[in-house]
């Protein structure tokens, strides 16, 4: 059993409403910073619309439970935006980031996504995926954060359970697939 930092990065300013982005660091561990440059080497290939923003503070859970055990302060509180100009985007729809740590759980290998959607539309290739030059854009920036060592993957518990579990993040990858989003209220 480990506790957990909570980072949220909100999205907002396109169509589809805003967003999030739900990372986990160690307790003691301030990812907001390395967050911020992530998120900055990506903004070229978002419309100017479209802004992120974290805050320097948190919740702090339990990975056994996914009970908040506390709260966690002194990070870094950041806002960036888009700067692709205002281009045509799909909205809802994108890549991901595929996160991969050694642990495993249940017999599988834990791993975790993050979404990154409305991407400008000059980023789809003729074949309806992902050009090669934002995929290496995407491809560098994960492995980047990956590499700081700071992430960590939260498997929930089963419904009412204490067997939760989590895992750091090794690799961070962008596979040529698009993605799209859907919210679990429809």
């Amino acid at each position: 059993m480990a506790d957990l930092r909570r980072v949220e990065v909100v999205w907002q300013g396109l169509a589809g409403g805003s967003g999030l982005s739900v990372f986990y660091t160690p307790f003691g561990v301030d990812a907001t910073a390395d967050l911020q440059t992530f998120f900055g080497a990506i903004k070229s290939r978002f419309p100017t619309g479209q802004s992120w923003s974290c805050q320097g503070s948190g919740d702090v859970i339990s990975d056994a439970t996914g009970a908040i055990v506390g709260g966690w302060t002194a990070g870094t509180t950041w806002s960036d935006s888009g700067s692709a100009g205002a281009v045509a985007y799909a909205a809802g729809v994108g890549a991901f980031v595929r996160w991969g740590t050694g642990t495993i759980v249940g017999g599988r290998r834990l791993k975790g996504r993050t979404f990154l959607t409305s991407i400008e539309a000059v980023n789809y290739d003729g074949q309806g995926t992902i050009v090669a030059a934002c995929l290496t854009n995407f491809n560098t920036a994960a492995g980047v954060l990956a590499a700081t060592g700071k992430l960590m993957i939260w498997h929930r518990p089963s419904p009412g359970g204490s067997d939760g579990s989590s895992g750091a993040v090794t690799s961070g990858s962008v596979p040529d697939k698009v993605t799209w989003l859907q919210t679990r209220r429809d």
